[in-house]
């Protein structure tokens, strides 16, 4: 194998932390990479990785050539990419993670559009409500709602998002309509507990401070999905994403409560660090802006155009 491909394979293992990830990133078997980046060290007599049962660490030559190696790749890449796709031709694979319920809704046909552009393009689409790492699970692109826990990871803002209390007309008939965020603790409050657990936080954005609030019901689940069609069974009341739930709002199968407590975010577009974004990547990004950007009105605009509910009394 060549000293780029050995760079390569070194680079990806640094930036993993595992020979394991460092394969499924680089589509080889884990003996291959093993076999390269023991090469790589005989030919330069250094070792570069010192190799424990439970983690590898770098050593002190192999941080110093770990930062020539990325300047070195990155070059590469650029040049590759100055040229490649120059006749409009996108090739190769694109992984993607996308929250369940805006996955399914929004990003899976956008995906059919842009395959339909690109036929030689391949994709491959992993729909979670769980935050995955990037490098071990070997994407391309993530997709992802609200606040970025890693500072560190390199991103692109796409459209901006909202978050809102929504119940459904039957059971706002049943419990009444909350005028209070302190009659929520006689509601229902359906957790979406992907990382808070049952005891769930809900925030609100407000123009002065943010508001925070622990609910309580019966009902949680680890899928976004799966709260929205306990919503809409009149089940409870759940804070919901504006881009899940803006067809309902309009046709009147929800009503947004508490109208001054919503959370205001954004979407987010979040690469995996430590390595050059493909131009197919990229380009997908950009169809993906321009596509959200322009449903973002009417999206938003649902909550202008719902069906007003009047005020429910307690019975």
């Amino acid at each position: 194998m060549d000293r780029l491909r050995e760079m390569e394979v070194f680079a990806a293992v640094a930036a993993s932390g595992s020979l394991s990830a460092a394969a499924r990133r680089l589509n080889l078997s884990i003996p291959v990479v093993s076999k390269q980046l023991a090469a790589l060290e005989r030919r330069l007599g250094v070792r570069l990785i010192n190799r424990t049962t439970r983690k590898l660490a770098l050593t002190d030559d192999g941080l110093a050539f770990y930062d020539r190696c990325k300047g070195i790749l990155a070059e590469v890449a650029d040049a590759e990419q100055a040229v490649a796709g120059a006749d409009g031709k996108l090739t190769g694979t694109i992984r993607i993670t996308a929250p369940v319920a805006f996955g399914r809704a929004w990003i899976t046909p956008l995906i059919a559009k842009f395959a339909l552009l690109h036929p030689d393009l391949t994709f491959h689409l992993q729909l979670t409500d769980t935050i995955v790492d990037l490098l071990d699970d070997n994407i391309d692109l993530a997709l992802r709602m609200g606040d970025l826990a890693d500072s560190s990871l390199r991103s692109r803002r796409l459209v901006k998002n909202q978050r809102l209390i929504c119940g459904s007309p039957a059971y706002l008939k049943r419990r009444g309509m909350p005028q209070t965020l302190a009659d929520l603790d006689t509601h229902d409050c359906i957790a979406i507990c992907g990382s808070g657990g049952p005891g769930q936080v809900w925030r609100f954005t407000g123009r002065n401070d943010d508001t925070a609030l622990r609910i309580t019901g019966r009902l949680s689940a680890n899928n976004g999905e799966v709260a929205y069609a306990w919503v809409l069974a009149g089940l409870g009341l759940a804070q919901k994403s504006i881009w899940d739930v803006a067809d309902d709002l309009q046709a009147g199968r929800l009503t947004a409560v508490l109208g001054g407590y919503r959370r205001e975010e954004d979407v987010h577009a979040v690469f995996p660090p430590g390595r050059q974004v493909p131009h197919r990547v990229l380009c997908f990004v950009d169809f993906l802006v321009k596509e959200l950007q322009a449903a973002e009105r009417k999206v938003f605009a649902a909550i202008d155009a719902a069906p007003k509910k009047k005020r429910a009394s307690r019975s």
